[in-house]
Order: structure tokens, then sequence, then C-alpha cells
């Protein structure tokens, strides 16, 4: 496996332009399973605001494909939609399956994608729905090292990740106060 060389400061800790993909929108696994086995067929409008109380960032519609059961359509509110594929892969118990999306760019079933990726050494920007390591993002944690002190306190504190809202109908939006 290639690995990127990093930039390091004085202490040889990671220096440098980072994204974190906690502060990026995430389509997850989950959200796509809702829409694939939803027996009604109807698109659903997901929804990312910002630490949950400020103003709308992302919005999409994600909607089954007419002609097959494995791809979804992710359409923005700009107009651009792109074709997710999904995969289903056994689980170890119980006959249960679980639900990947395909990377655009990789081609490795992934159960997150990223709307946003490193564009420049400083710049972040809209893109496709890829994978963590095709959108050039990190998690907050790497590269940190924590002192042996610190990990029986709990370690590094985390950042929630940003995962969408889900809808199926407008009524539920007006019931969450987002319409």
């Amino acid at each position: 496996m290639e690995q990127r060389k990093q930039e390091r400061g004085w202490h040889e800790y990671f220096a440098g332009f980072r994204v974190n993909c906690e502060s990026i929108p995430r389509l997850p696994a989950w959200a796509v399973r809702w829409v694939v086995d939803d027996p009604r067929g109807v698109p659903y409008l997901l929804v990312w605001r910002w630490m949950d109380a400020g103003e709308i960032k992302e919005a999409l519609r994600l909607s089954r494909r007419s002609s097959s059961f494995a791809e979804v359509e992710v359409k923005r509110t700009d107009g651009t939609s792109q074709i997710v594929e999904t995969i289903r892969r056994p689980l170890p118990r119980n006959g249960g399956n679980a639900l990947f999306l395909v990377c655009l760019c990789c081609g490795v079933p992934r159960r997150y994608l990223y709307g946003w990726s490193v564009v420049s050494p400083q710049r972040v920007a809209r893109s496709l729905w890829i994978c963590r390591t095709c959108a050039g993002l990190r998690y907050q944690s790497e590269g940190t090292y924590i002192q042996l002190w610190c990990r029986g306190l709990g370690g590094y504190p985390r950042t929630p990740p940003w995962d969408p809202w889900v809808f199926s109908s407008l009524q539920q939006m007006r019931g969450a106060g987002l319409v």
C-alpha cells in the first residue's frame, strides 16, 4: 500500500493543512438502506445542518433507480446528480446482511461517502460522493500523540460525525421545523 508523504513539524507530529472528516457531510449506508428497502419507492430528503442547530449546509434527494435495486440516485439542490452503487455483504451471524456504498473513484465498498473533498493545499469544495481517502480527509485524532496518563482519562476528545437528518415527506420536515 502506498503511503503518502506528510509534512512534519519540529517534534515529528503532523503539520500543515488538514481537513477532519468529522466536519464534512457524510452519506451513511444506513440512510441509503432506508431508501433501498422502502417498499413505497418514494425519494428521501437528506439535510445536513451545522451542529444540528445552524443553517442548512447541504441537502439532497435520494431515490432508488427504477432499473436496479443496487443503485440509488443522489441529487443535490444545484441540480447535479450522481449514481451510487450499493452492494450487500453477508454478516457472520444469523443470516443478516450489511449494505455498503461503492466509492466512485477507487471502487471499494464503504460504510460512508463524503460530499466535500480537498481540492488544493488550502481549500475544500463540494465534490462527488467519494470515500474518505479519495477525498483527502483525515480523522481528527490522526497524527496526535496521547500521553500515557491522558489515555486513562478517555484520550482525545472526539467530535461527533456530521450525519444527515432524513425525511421521507415534507410533513416530517415541517414537524422538525425545517420548512
